[in-house]
């Protein structure tokens, strides 16, 4: 089973790590349209991985092939931007799609209590792993430099995010799919999840309303999620951004 820091948790995380080594020592002498090819084949798989749930999960939803979470989001534009010729999006690879999915790669807490050999914990496994690995060998490969002018845009990106799971979760609920507006990304502000972070650094972004004759109050939806990601990921984003200042002065020395 895997669970938080047990044998089978740090055997995890030890496969990622030397799976990371090994491709990046594999392919490093490659030509950088070999690397950027092989990299792209992989936004391929993370869909196939993605879709191939609706025939390998018994537990499946119709609504959840929507691709429902910030990883979801970034599984569905990694190829997109992939293929974008505007650096900006290759950030986002790196600041967000590859940060919030290496939290979910160390601590997943959607599968805890899993078989390892299941099938949800194997595709958990690749998809995060993929969504990691493409933008840490893009840097490591040379193929992209982090430049600490794009954070502000990084917010932008997360926010856009939300905003489509947001809406997803709204349009679930209104047609009938789902009874209840389903937490993508913690939005609704529930309390049984990671979030409870947001909601503790914005005690403000809150209303009251009146559930069964009791007034109860609950975080703002979408709005309560913004101080946190100026507090506590803006820092971190610069932390990651720190390293590369000083090859993106020689690069723009260069020119």
């Amino acid at each position: 089973m895997l669970e938080m820091f047990n044998l089978v948790y740090f055997l995890w995380i030890l496969a990622a790590i030397l799976l990371y080594i090994l491709i990046y020592f594999a392919f490093r002498n490659k030509s950088d349209k070999f690397k950027y090819w092989f990299l792209f084949s992989w936004t391929i798989i993370a869909w196939i991985i993605h879709f191939a749930r609706w025939w390998f999960d018994p537990d499946m939803r119709l609504y959840e092939m929507f691709l429902k979470d910030l990883c979801g989001f970034s599984t569905l534009v990694y190829p997109f931007f992939m293929l974008a010729k505007n650096k900006i999006f290759k950030e986002y690879m790196f600041f967000v799609g590859g940060f919030f999915a290496l939290h979910s790669l160390l601590f997943p807490n959607n599968i805890f209590g899993d078989p390892i050999l299941h099938y949800n914990t194997i595709r958990f496994f690749f998809a995060h792993f993929i969504l990691v690995g493409i933008p840490l060998l893009m840097v490591l490969w040379g193929m992209h430099t982090p430049r600490l002018q794009s954070i502000p845009y990084m917010m932008l990106f997360v926010l856009i995010g939300a905003m489509y799971n947001f809406t997803l979760s709204a349009f679930f609920y209104e047609v009938g799919l789902t009874y209840t507006h389903v937490n993508f990304m913690g939005l609704w502000a529930n309390t049984d999840g990671v979030y409870r972070l947001f909601e503790k650094i914005a005690p403000f972004m809150r209303y009251n309303v009146v559930e069964d004759g009791e007034t109860v109050s609950k975080a703002i939806p979408f709005f309560y999620m913004i101080p946190a990601l100026l507090i506590v990921y803006t820092p971190i984003w610069v932390v990651m951004a720190l390293p590369f200042v000083k090859k993106n002065r020689r690069l723009n020395e260069n020119k």
